[in-house]
């Protein structure tokens, strides 16, 4: 493999550990950590301009590759030998090498191609994920505070209903005792000749 390839090869490697990782299911503190971490890798520049580069670089490799892998599927094609008597059928053992190499090539950048789009659809779904856990973390916290509030209406309430009935029993009471006391203290009307 030529040192260009080993290079690709390693970019998909590291692509595939990276979407391993983003994949795994992590803690909300850690995937929070690793979302950070891409946030701040993607506002600094020297980082974004080697990204757009390197995207650059391997989708004229991969145009290359298909370039190379169509040139070799007409030479096996039975149909183009016909037109071409002159030339054997078969293919040789160094095209055959040089066909293998080129789909290899074309298969690999293909792969990181895809896993670059793959890996920044996945952060971007991650990223609506922790968004939503974080507001639901906090209204998890504000309803656990509602649900003491709501305890302590209710048993305000209660104790109103309570003094109500209290208030009530007081009435009937003092309705009582006056009448009572009404009664004790008959009293006739004195008239004036009396």
């Amino acid at each position: 493999m030529s040192i260009q390839m080993t290079l690709v090869f390693g970019i998909l490697v590291t692509q595939m550990t990276a979407l391993l990782l983003l994949l795994l299911p992590l803690p909300h503190v850690v995937r929070m950590r690793l979302l950070d971490g891409y946030a701040v890798l993607n506002r600094n520049t020297n980082v974004r301009v080697g990204v757009v580069f390197t995207t650059i670089l391997l989708g004229l490799q991969f145009l290359d590759c298909v370039k190379k892998v169509r040139r070799y599927a007409t030479l096996d094609n039975p149909y183009y030998a016909q037109f071409n008597a002159g030339q054997p059928m078969a293919l040789l053992p160094d095209k055959l090498a040089s066909k293998f190499y080129a789909q290899r090539n074309l298969y690999i950048t293909g792969a990181v191609l895809y896993l670059e789009l793959a890996i920044q659809t996945v952060i971007t779904i991650l990223d609506k994920l922790v968004r939503k856990e974080n507001s639901y973390r906090e209204l998890a916290k504000t309803s656990k505070s509602t649900a003491s509030e709501d305890e302590e209406i209710r048993s305000l309430r209660d104790q109103i209903a309570k003094k109500e009935v209290d208030i009530k029993a007081l009435k009937k009471q003092l309705t009582g005792l006056q009448s009572a006391y009404d009664g004790l203290n008959e009293s006739k009307v004195n008239e004036k000749d009396e």
